[in-house]
């Protein structure tokens, strides 16, 4: 496993910022992303397809992680055609729903900064950071409101997203809110 490409990165839940102020950064490339939760295929990874770009002008990506530790994941990602994309919806995950999202890369003292705004979401956003060692010190920006790390936390990742489709702080409201009634 050594040799295996790895991903390294922290993630953070932020506030929801206005996608105009994003888009008016320096350098920032905003694409949307529409991505799908697979079937378990028994090889230990999870599998995940992505559509990735703007109306008309679309990447696809198959895409298989395993945590390794903290922060850390292998990830093999390879290129495929749009016809290998619609074969693979096939295999979805039954109990997971399609994230469609809103990624913002940002360069950001010396880092690109990665925010993703969800459609389910007004309120929450995340933000990643890769890097090249897990505790390689992130430098975050005064200009986004950071609410804590959920780094290694399943319930923030995207595969529990796309199935409870809100943050676990909007379930607890929306429970709050049952109880009100």
């Amino acid at each position: 496993m050594k040799d295996l490409p790895k991903e390294i990165e922290r993630k953070y839940l932020i506030e929801k910022p206005e996608l105009k102020f994003l888009e008016s950064l320096p350098e920032c490339k905003a694409t949307e992303i529409t991505q799908t939760y697979l079937k378990a295929d028994g090889s230990g990874f999870g599998r995940r397809i992505r559509r990735r770009g703007h109306a008309g002008n679309w990447e696809y990506t198959y895409t298989r992680k395993r945590k390794i530790g903290f922060g850390e994941r292998i990830e093999l990602e390879d290129k495929i055609s749009e016809a290998e994309y619609a074969a693979l919806l096939k295999e979805a995950e039954p109990r997971q729903k399609s994230i469609h999202k809103i990624r913002c890369c940002i360069p950001y003292e010396k880092q690109i900064l990665e925010i993703d705004i969800y459609e389910f979401s007004e309120k929450y956003a995340t933000l990643e950071i890769e890097l090249p060692e897990i505790d390689k010190p992130v430098i975050l920006p005064e200009w986004l409101n950071i609410i804590y790390e959920v780094t290694d936390k399943p319930e923030y990742s995207n595969f529990s997203l796309s199935a409870a489709f809100r943050f676990p702080e909007e379930a607890e409201k929306s429970h709050e809110e049952e109880a009100d009634v």
